[in-house]
């Protein structure tokens, strides 16, 4: 009796290895791995640097204040030691008197019948007090040169005061004067700015010139 059925073993489908479908997956698979991986470190190595960039800056701004604290420290000593030094010749040039002046004054309002023997001063707080010893022809040389201190020619002198007359044997008159000077005529400062504007060159005015010489 023969069998109503064949077996057949070729089979009806083609079939097709497993391996051909894993292999592209694996490949995938680590290449997305490998990219995870540089990712990572990438951001890990971001993130050092960028900590390291702060903390290079923090370092260099702690430098640059202490250097910048430091110099600002000299400027102001150096600057408070200018002032201090400007201030000290300042004081010295304002207390600084001439006398000069005073002679040269005196000689302009001494009359000829007046002589001077002796001079003496005391400066005590912008007080500033001659004395003077002389010897007149007679009583009316003295009223002359005490007409002569009033005059506006010798404002600098104040509290002019005649005193002590004396006659002696050949008939002159011996006496004693006092007066106060004023501090601007003492001072240096104003001394020295009134001879530097006296030596001060006036510029020549052509078109003046030229008027005068018309004239």
């Amino acid at each position: 009796m023969e069998n109503s059925f064949q077996t057949s073993f070729i089979p009806k489908k083609p079939v097709v290895s497993s391996k051909i479908n894993k292999t592209p997956k694996s490949l995938l698979l680590i290449i997305l791995s490998f990219l995870l991986i540089v990712s990572v470190l990438a951001s890990i190595g971001l993130f050092l640097y960028k900590n390291y960039l702060i903390k290079q800056k923090e370092s260099y701004s702690k430098e640059l204040s202490l250097v910048r604290e430091s110099f600002e420290k000299e400027t102001i000593d150096e600057l408070a030691l200018f002032d201090k030094r400007t201030e000290s010749a300042k004081g010295i040039l304002d207390d600084h008197i001439v006398l000069s002046p005073v002679f040269a004054l005196l000689g302009e309002i001494t009359i000829p019948s007046i002589q001077y023997t002796s001079f003496s001063h005391q400066n005590d707080k912008n007080n500033f007090v001659v004395e003077i010893k002389g010897l007149a022809k007679d009583y009316r040389s003295i009223a002359l040169q005490a007409n002569m201190f009033n005059t506006e020619k010798s404002h600098s002198f104040e509290n002019v005061l005649f005193y002590n007359l004396t006659k002696d044997k050949s008939n002159n008159i011996n006496f004693s004067l006092k007066f106060n000077v004023k501090p601007a005529l003492l001072s240096y400062q104003n001394n020295l700015l009134i001879e530097e504007t006296e030596n001060t060159v006036v510029p020549a005015n052509p078109l003046l010139d030229n008027i005068q010489n018309e004239r």
